[in-house]
């Protein structure tokens, strides 16, 4: 038995312990690069659900052709982003507060932004410079902001994490452990078929009931369900 944040487990000795079924392990497992350790050796135990750290990546840029000579800036992640391009259209002309229509990658319109205002819908933030009484955006104007996928590295999932550190990317089967400043590599349950044992993962240190469950709701959309096991 082992402890983790303030609750027992038991600790998983073998693939077994942890995977109670998989329709072909050629298909479900992939070996993941490992994030080097950062001042220590990076360990992950078997069970541990991983995330892919520097996964996502973000950039915004005004459109060709704006009017408005405002800018871009303070262009982040928030921990819902997800892969596409956002974009943000002026609907709505004002001095220095100009409104801007803004939509997610699939076509969904969310919170609105307002020009000199930091805005932050929890998947993208950034802030629309105040243009010039010259050059005031004009209906239409807008911006494109993207958020690209890379391969990224497996770490011990992170739910503070916003550049796909704090997703569900799959479960490590072996041990595993990288050298300070050395990437190391994983063997990892990364989609289904297949069914692991809910007494035998490793979640992050102090999540809460309600984030388990939305951790093993993303092992389910990759198709690894979660079992009880006695």
């Amino acid at each position: 038995m082992s402890l983790l944040a303030g609750q027992t487990y038991d600790e998983p000795r073998s693939i077994s312990d942890v995977l109670k079924y998989e329709l072909d392990p050629t298909y479900c497992r992939k070996t993941l690069p490992l994030l080097a350790g950062s001042g220590a050796v990076r360990s992950i135990a078997i069970g541990t659900i991983l995330g892919l750290t520097a996964s996502l990546a973000i950039a915004g840029a005004a459109n060709a052709g704006n009017v408005g000579a405002g800018i871009l800036s303070g262009v982040a992640l928030k921990a819902n982003a997800i892969v596409g391009d956002y974009s943000a259209e002026c609907i709505t002309e004002s001095n220095g507060a100009a409104v801007f229509a803004v939509y997610d990658p699939d076509g969904y319109r969310l919170a609105d932004a307002v020009e000199g205002v930091a805005y932050d819908n929890g998947a993208i933030a950034f802030t629309i410079g105040t243009d010039t009484p010259t050059t005031e955006f004009d209906i239409g104007d807008g911006f494109t902001i993207s958020v690209t996928s890379a391969a990224g590295k497996a770490i011990a999932l992170d739910l503070t994490a916003v550049d796909g550190g704090g997703r569900v990317a799959g479960v490590c089967l072996r041990k595993a452990e990288a050298a300070d400043g050395a990437d190391g590599r994983v063997a990892a349950l990364v989609k289904g078929p297949a069914e692991v044992a809910r007494q035998r993962l490793v979640y992050p240190s102090g999540a809460t009931a309600a984030q388990k469950a939305a951790i093993e709701a993303q092992l389910v959309a990759l198709g690894i369900h979660v079992v009880d096991v006695s």
